[in-house]
C-alpha cells in the first residue's frame, strides 16, 4: 500500500501538545501541536514544526517564545478545539475557557491546567516550505506535583497524556477518545 500522501500517519499515533505564543497581557494564541521532539539534552532544546500561515508561527517570529503545554487526556475537546480555529477569527482564551499565566522564564503564555510546561526561546529555525521548524533552548521546565518522576516520566494511573492518531481521534493509554464536535 503507498501511503505517501499521509506519511506522517506512519508516525501516529504521537503525543498531542498545546503551543502556546504571543505575550501575556498582550496578544496571545494556543495551537495543538503533536510534531514535538526534544533535540538536544546539552543545551536542553526541543522542536516543534509549525505551519507558516497560522497566527502561532507570526507570534513565534516576532517574539523568538513558545510554550508546550501537557494537558491531560480528559482536556482532549480543548486540544482539539484550539488546533480547529485560527486565532486570526477567534479569541481561543476566551472560547475554550481558557486560564493563561505568563511563563516563568519567557512573556509568553503557559496553561494553568498543564500537567507540565516546557518554556522556550528560539535558538534556531529551519524552514520548509508549510512549516518551520522552530528549535527552542528549554529555560524551564516543570510539573504538576505528583503526577511526574524525574526517573520514571509520567504517572500513568495519574497522568493519561494523550496521543493524537488522526483528526478527533485520539488515544491514552489503551483508552480512544473521541474529540466532541
Amino acid at each position: 500500500m503507498d501511503v505517501e500522501e499521509y506519511f506522517y500517519l506512519l508516525l501516529h499515533p504521537r503525543p498531542a501538545y498545546v503551543i502556546g505564543s504571543g505575550v501575556v497581557g498582550e496578544k496571545v494564541n494556543f495551537m495543538a501541536a503533536s510534531w514535538v521532539t526534544p533535540v538536544a539534552e546539552e543545551p536542553p532544546r526541543v522542536a516543534v514544526a509549525i505551519d507558516v500561515e497560522s497566527l502561532t508561527h507570526e507570534l513565534i517570529l516576532k517574539h523568538s517564545e513558545f510554550t508546550v503545554n501537557v494537558l491531560p487526556l480528559s482536556m482532549v475537546d480543548v486540544i482539539y478545539g484550539v488546533g480547529s480555529v485560527s486565532g486570526r477569527d477567534v479569541d481561543k482564551v476566551e472560547k475554550f475557557g481558557l486560564k493563561v499565566l505568563k511563563g516563568r522564564e519567557v512573556r509568553a503564555p503557559v496553561l494553568e491546567d498543564a500537567l507540565g510546561v516546557l518554556e522556550c526561546r528560539v535558538a534556531a529555525k529551519v524552514e520548509s516550505e508549510d512549516t518551520t521548524l522552530f528549535v527552542g533552548d528549554v529555560l524551564a521546565a516543570y510539573a504538576k506535583e505528583g503526577f511526574f518522576d524525574p526517573r520514571r516520566g509520567w504517572d500513568p494511573k495519574k497522568a493519561t497524556i494523550p496521543l493524537h492518531n488522526w483528526g478527533r481521534g485520539f488515544y491514552g493509554l489503551g483508552r480512544f477518545v473521541m474529540a466532541k464536535r
